[in-house]
């Protein structure tokens, strides 16, 4: 019949033919049966680890296990190896008989473990929800959406993303069809059910020429997950203050969130994708987000204790999106050299990333005016969905920024890995 696959786990995973045979090959190359074998082999952009009890084949043939792994994920290979070894070593000590129902039962522990939080996104049009969407999660440049707006949303748009050890569930509502999707019960299963997190975004401009409207669907929002039992978070963003003059700013947010405190009791955030204020809505993604994932929480607290020692300077890690993950800042740094900096990071990125990929590059150093250092790492942590650390000061030389982002790195990395090892003991 030649080889056969008996069970597989993701189901819905196709494995080809060639590759089956492939697998089957590696080990009958050798007629050695003395012994237990794991072999490595590569095809296409997957690592394969099988594992075979040699010593089993004159008897019952060959039996294998095998672990499929994108290439990202094969830096911890020792830890899957182990893993697998034991896995095979248990699995094929069985009857056949009860295979079935110990691999269902045992294969997970070779996946991370993510908790799943859908987050939905209401707002009129016009409001900035698609182009928050596109900044955090996808990675887009806000200079260039600033610019080039997106073309509006149309119904419920779902999209799903990794944060880390969050998958996210990310709803981008239609702002014209708002009014019908508070007021039609027949639409609010779809949106609201199951969702973690509500985020009603407006903006300043909307707020001073209506702000009897704003309230009342707020109010709309509260009435049907109170009516319908839904559990989510209701958030408000106040979007767009780089729209309020600077010498009034901070009398009018205060305003606004006295007017909207009276009658709610909900976290409150001034957001903007001006570059000068970027920073403000990167953490108010990571204040919600770090509620549910672990690692986010850890992250931030690392970056935090390097600011708190650090004069003017600022660090921030990105993920595979180039999407800022975790930042922190000294009480003191000038967020206006933020512009400067978004700028310069974005025209190398790409080339950053080539020559590290190709040339084993681990950092780059932009020395720019007013003593002003960045420098762009290359935290080689693909496996946890995690790009660069990019460190920016005022203060610190470049050696002394060399210096910290080496000491960051080093607590980033064993964090990670220490995480995998308490998973694996758990």
């Amino acid at each position: 019949m030649g080889s056969v696959v008996d069970i597989k786990y993701p189901n819905g995973f196709e494995i080809q033919d060639d590759l089956i045979n492939k697998i089957y090959m590696t080990f009958a190359y050798s007629e050695d049966f003395s012994k237990q074998e794991l072999i490595e082999t590569s095809y296409s952009n997957l690592t394969i680890l099988s594992y075979c009890d040699k010593t089993r084949v004159p008897i019952v043939g060959y039996e294998i296990v095998s672990l499929f792994l994108e290439e990202k994920e094969a830096i911890n290979s020792y830890s899957f190896k182990k893993n697998l070894i034991n896995f095979g070593q248990d699995i094929f000590n069985i009857e056949k008989s009860e295979r079935d129902k110990y691999f269902q039962n045992n294969i997970e522990g070779f996946f991370k473990s993510t908790s799943a939080q859908k987050i939905l996104l209401l707002g009129r049009a016009g409001t900035g929800k698609t182009t928050v969407k596109k900044i955090i999660f996808e990675g887009f440049d806000p200079k260039e959406l600033l610019v080039n707006p997106l073309d509006p949303t149309r119904g419920l748009s779902p999209s799903v993303y990794s944060w880390l050890d969050l998958k996210i569930g990310l709803f981008d509502s239609s702002g014209q069809e708002l009014e019908a999707l508070l007021n039609n019960k027949d639409e609010h299963d779809l949106a609201f059910y199951n969702t973690d997190v509500i985020i009603y975004i407006f903006d300043y401009t909307t707020w001073i020429r209506n702000p009897s409207e704003i309230v009342s669907e707020i109010q709309k929002i509260q009435k049907i997950i109170d009516g319908d039992s839904y559990s989510a978070r209701i958030i408000i963003f106040i979007h767009k203050i780089d729209l309020i003059n600077n010498e009034n700013r901070k009398n009018i947010l205060s305003e606004i969130t006295n007017a909207l405190k009276d009658k709610f009791s909900f976290s409150i955030f001034y957001t903007s994708i001006h570059p000068e204020f970027i920073f403000s809505t990167y953490n108010a993604f990571y204040e919600i987000l770090a509620s549910y994932s672990k690692e986010t929480f850890q992250l931030k607290k690392i970056l935090d204790d390097f600011a708190n020692e650090s004069a003017k300077s600022m660090f921030f890690i990105t993920n595979l999106n180039n999407s800022i993950i975790a930042q922190s800042t000294s009480n003191n740094f000038n967020f206006s050299n933020i512009n400067h900096a978004h700028k310069l990071i974005a025209q190398i990125t790409q080339s950053f990333e080539d020559m590290s990929s190709n040339s084993k590059i681990e950092h780059l150093i932009i020395s720019g005016q007013n003593d002003l250092n960045i420098i762009l790492n290359n935290l080689n942590l693909r496996q946890f969905e995690i790009k660069n650390l990019i460190c920016i000061s005022e203060t610190q030389s470049a050696n002394k920024l060399i210096l910290m982002v080496g000491q960051i790195r080093l607590k980033i990395k064993n964090l990670f890995y220490f995480n995998i090892k308490e998973k694996s003991s758990n």
